[in-house]
């Protein structure tokens, strides 16, 4: 690598550690319909079931049945050397590039999906409150990096296969699995987040912090509600099986051995 390539990576890394909401674009901090940066209001309450007595609770299966995905995504080397505060900077900024990727990328999904026709008016609601969040994020992140889109960035096998997971699910599954697909991206950045034992003087405190506090439990009430035949919850278990392998890929990629 050049100098030239060392200081560009340098650069974008110094600007995302020191921005002011401190996220990547699977921040599930971020992606909240309220104002960017805004306290996490009792966020230990995403974990409490709304499922009612006795029925299966959708949201903790697909978690729990994925815990093995979650473990292993945690000893990858990119986490690890997070962890350790020593991940080269050039790393995350191409970790970085391919996230900004994601997000222009996804939020044009979701702007499709929130206008699916065949779809129930909460599912409708809260696929649009998610676009215009990831909107408004999407907007930020590009004015910060002084990006005027994300044409030029190429997206890593990892991030492909990923979207187009997106992408099949919206264009043939029934619109209760566009949240299914959804889901592994929120929960599983916040449970990463906690389990990173990452202190303030480290480098990727920054990363910990915004992601930590997230509340992927406003998934539950529609899973709960929507996936009721024994065929609908398994394939949804595929569904979600599917991106945790995505995610896990994803952070792989960023850091091969």
């Amino acid at each position: 690598m050049n100098m030239e390539s060392v200081r560009f990576c340098w650069v974008w890394t110094c600007l995302l550690l020191t921005h002011p909401c401190g996220s990547t674009a699977h921040s599930e901090h971020m992606h909240d319909v309220r104002s960017p940066g805004a306290a996490c209001p009792d966020s230990w309450k995403w974990s409490l079931s709304s499922a009612p007595p006795g029925s299966p609770d959708v949201y903790e299966e697909l978690w729990l049945e994925n815990l093995d995905l979650a473990q292993q995504t945690l000893q990858l080397p990119f986490l690890q050397h997070m962890q350790l505060g020593d991940l080269q900077a050039d790393r995350y900024a191409s970790f970085l590039i391919q996230d900004i990727w994601y997000l222009a990328e996804v939020t044009d999904l979701l702007g499709r999906a929130a206008q699916r026709s065949d779809q129930a008016d909460d599912l409708k609601a809260f696929l649009t409150g998610r676009h215009q969040s990831y909107d408004r994020f999407k907007t930020t992140m590009l004015q910060s990096f002084n990006l005027n889109g994300v044409s030029n960035i190429k997206a890593v096998p990892a991030m492909k296969a990923y979207l187009q997971e997106y992408q099949r699910v919206l264009e043939e599954e029934e619109p209760i699995m566009m949240v299914v697909s959804l889901l592994p991206c929120s929960r599983l950045w916040v449970w990463l987040a906690r389990q990173l034992s990452v202190g303030y003087g480290n480098a990727y405190w920054t990363w910990k912090s915004s992601n930590m506090d997230g509340k992927p439990g406003k998934f539950r009430d529609l899973l709960n509600k929507h996936l009721k035949e024994k065929k609908d919850v398994q394939r949804a278990k595929e569904i979600f099986r599917k991106q945790m392998q995505n995610e896990f890929n994803f952070f792989k990629e960023s850091l091969e051995k």
